[in-house]
């Protein structure tokens, strides 16, 4: 009788201990999930409100007008594309192609053109590498301390027609606990003057002959790589060959 007792008594104590850590376990599971459903936090697109242009003289306009300011008087010439640093309203030539300041394409330059260029203070900074003669170019934009977009300044220097066009492709995606705050960057296409996103929303995307690659996975950097990539002809080659 001694035995089978020490024996109910083990098997109730060891039942006792496997209850006990079963209801660790799942405090320890639920504890987590509980844990787990506070840090997970939904993202949504931010989408701008419409802005006011406050320009009066339409000719002023940075992107389609003539205000001595900007460059896109000269820059309107050429087939290629640029980034746009808005808040200074500084224009980045990406020289995809070779071409003159009319222009106009130009042959093979055999070499490569690295620049190092800054915006201003608390402006971005840009390092491009364009290799023209392979109609490549590869940009990296470092973010400045005031590189968030700065809407009461390009009011004043916008037609509405060009502010609503940029305002577009200042959609954001992100938290949705957080406020809608888009870096003052975007890309141009100098034949059409359209504007396109860099906000990080698309990874790549074609402008005309252009094949575009974004790249925002760094938090204070953005990287953009342009190539020129016509569509092939029916037999496969290029359209000069």
């Amino acid at each position: 009788m001694k035995k089978i007792g020490i024996i109910i008594t083990v098997c109730v104590a060891s039942l006792m201990a496997g209850i006990g850590i079963g209801k660790e376990v799942e405090g320890h599971r639920q504890s987590s999930e509980t844990k787990l459903q506070e840090e997970y936090v939904p993202w949504d697109r931010k989408t701008p409100k419409p802005v006011k242009s406050k320009l009066k003289d339409l000719d002023h306009c940075y992107l389609c007008g003539n205000d001595n300011r900007s460059l896109m008087g000269l820059f309107r010439k050429y087939d290629d594309l640029g980034i746009i640093c808005v808040n200074n309203w500084y224009v980045l030539d990406m020289k995809i192609r070779n071409h003159d300041d009319a222009g106009n394409l130009t042959g093979s330059q055999g070499h490569i053109n690295t620049t190092f260029t800054g915006t201003g203070e608390g402006g971005c900074f840009f390092h491009a590498s364009p290799n023209s003669d392979r109609g490549i170019s590869d940009v990296t934009v470092s973010y400045g301390e005031n590189s968030i977009l700065d809407v009461k300044f390009i009011q004043k220097h916008l037609c509405q027609d060009c502010l609503d066009k940029l305002m577009e492709v200042m959609e954001t995606y992100g938290p949705e606990d957080e406020p809608w705050k888009p870096r003052d960057l975007c890309l141009v296409d100098f034949n059409t003057l359209e504007l396109y996103s860099l906000q990080g929303n698309y990874s790549s995307y074609y402008v005309g002959d252009y094949y575009v690659e974004v790249d925002d996975s760094k938090e204070e950097e953005l990287k953009v790589i342009a190539v020129y990539a016509p569509v092939l002809e029916e037999n496969g080659g290029k359209a000069w060959e």
